[in-house]
């Protein structure tokens, strides 16, 4: 997301499964860690595509924590 555009806070509920899947996927990355926030934005971004022309074709597994690939 281009830094030049202000940032809309959205609040968001997960179940407790949804944050061990996030947790996990938190875990699989190198320090530093992201935070929760972070990673849900990555997760998000990257499914959207919002990065590049080329959306993702694989939704995340949040009940096992997989990765966007």
């Amino acid at each position: 997301m281009s830094e030049s555009h202000p940032k809309t806070s959205l609040t968001v509920a997960f179940g407790p499964d949804q944050i061990k899947a996030i947790d996990a996927w938190i875990a699989r990355h190198g320090d530093p860690k992201p935070t929760r926030e972070e990673a849900v934005c990555q997760l998000v971004i990257g499914r959207l595509g919002a990065e590049d022309d080329h959306p993702s074709t694989v939704l995340p597994g949040f009940t096992t924590g997989r990765d966007i690939i």
